[in-house]
């Protein structure tokens, strides 16, 4: 029974604790809502004094921690009472969602394939063929295309990671190709 009476009490002390967090978290909310109104209200007379857009940018640099021209009219709208905090977070969210997406969609695009970091190579290796870059142009290196290019990074990496690797894990690399578990993630893609 006095197990019983030490957890109610840890709970009811984690309970209080919880609520005291939460009311922090609404009165600091509410301060800073407050303050971002009085900042808008402040960007506004800026704005009255320098109605261009590269003026007052301009003037907006040098305030230290106020973050870009995009947050300067979020908080003008908030004091203009154009938009609620509520939903400043929800499009900031919403942005921030969009960029995500965009940068996943370029990504899975392009697939860029991370770059090795060069090791020392014992003497006993060959020594892989040079690769075209990317920063090549295409008058420099007029008969490779993505496809080869990839082909020769394939066999470059070959050359250097497969007599580092143990048996085991030479027979694991084995298997993974002869799967061709990468035929399906080609396919997927």
């Amino acid at each position: 029974m006095p197990e019983q009476d030490d957890l109610l009490v840890k709970l009811k002390v984690a309970v209080k604790a919880a609520n005291e967090a939460q009311t922090n978290l609404t009165t600091a909310q509410t301060e800073m809502v407050s303050r971002g109104k009085a900042v808008g209200l402040l960007l506004l007379e800026v704005k009255k004094k320098h109605p261009k857009v590269p003026d007052f940018e301009a003037y907006l640099k040098r305030v230290d921690g106020l973050g870009g021209l995009s947050r300067a009219y979020d908080f003008m709208r908030l004091a203009g009472g154009r938009v609620t905090d509520e939903e400043l977070r929800k499009e900031a969210r919403q942005r921030q969602q969009r960029s995500r997406a965009k940068k996943k969609k370029i990504e899975t695009k392009s697939q860029p394939l991370p770059k090795p970091e060069p090791e020392p190579e014992p003497k006993s290796e060959p020594k892989p063929e040079p690769s075209v870059t990317v920063t090549e142009s295409p008058a420099t290196a007029p008969n490779l295309n993505a496809s080869a290019r990839c082909l020769q990074d394939f066999k470059n990496a070959c050359r250097m990671c497969l007599p580092r690797l143990s048996e085991a894990d030479l027979k694991k690399a084995h298997d993974y190709f002869i799967m061709e578990d990468w035929k399906k993630q080609k396919e997927a893609a």
